[in-house]
């Protein structure tokens, strides 16, 4: 029997969905090129903001994104994910564009926390304040008995230029972001968070070596992705 072939919604950012697929191409057992796993990535760049769209009424990502899954859906795949947080806003319409099943990868993120967290635990969160504002996180904790934290108004604008800045890292401008991100998430643990949830998918291009726990959703998925088309008994350590 042939395995599932896999679709990405992507570019958003494009290196986010680079980093995904990398994700998943080491997750994946493999003694051989054709042991890994069959994907597909549409990385649309052209996608509007999703964060904007939510915060400031800017141009709806729908559309787009619907376009997406359907085209994935043509093309064959047979489970798609979505490589960004705050798209998950607009989950239930993609998820209406195709019979395809399509991984929420924030109740994926939601309960490894619980998993690794006591109940009743302080989570933090670095998220778009899109995502913030959306409740997605919040929510999700909620139902687990955990709750949330975020940076205050000023950390929340450093986080937002750390992103979207003219020097972001959606431009490509890791490293120098690296230390400005990892002393937010520092401030979270130093107000009682258990871990830190990297809730954008450029915060966890950045806190991959950071000095405390830090939960990257991406990562989850890619190992979802992993077990859903390998097998529960598939890892690779």
């Amino acid at each position: 029997m042939s395995e599932a072939i896999v679709g990405i919604v992507g570019g958003m950012g494009p290196e986010s969905t680079i980093d995904l697929m990398k994700k998943i191409f080491d997750a994946t057992p493999a003694a051989r090129e054709q042991d890994h796993i069959h994907l597909i990535a549409d990385s649309n760049p052209k996608i509007p903001d999703r964060a904007w769209s939510i915060v400031g009424g800017g141009e709806s990502p729908v559309p787009v994104l619907c376009d997406s899954v359907r085209r994935l859906t043509a093309a064959g795949a047979d489970l798609i994910v979505i490589a960004c947080n705050t798209a998950h806003v607009y989950y239930d319409e993609m998820q209406a564009a195709t019979t395809v099943p399509i991984l929420h990868m924030i109740e994926l993120c939601v309960r490894h926390a619980a998993e690794q967290c006591p109940g009743g635990s302080t989570v933090g969160l670095l998220a778009t304040t899109g995502t913030v504002k959306a409740g997605l996180y919040g929510r999700a904790l909620r139902a687990k008995g955990l709750s949330a934290i975020m940076p205050d108004s000023a950390g929340q604008d450093e986080l937002m230029d750390a992103i979207f800045g003219e020097r972001g890292i959606k431009l490509g401008y890791l490293q120098e972001n690296r230390p400005r991100v990892a002393a937010l998430g520092r401030e979270l643990m130093d107000r009682g968070a258990a871990a830190v949830i990297a809730g954008c998918t450029e915060i966890g291009l950045v806190l991959a070596d950071c000095d405390f726990p830090a939960v990257d959703p991406l990562r989850l998925l890619a190992d979802e992705v992993v077990r859903r088309v390998k097998g529960d008994a598939a890892s690779k350590e």
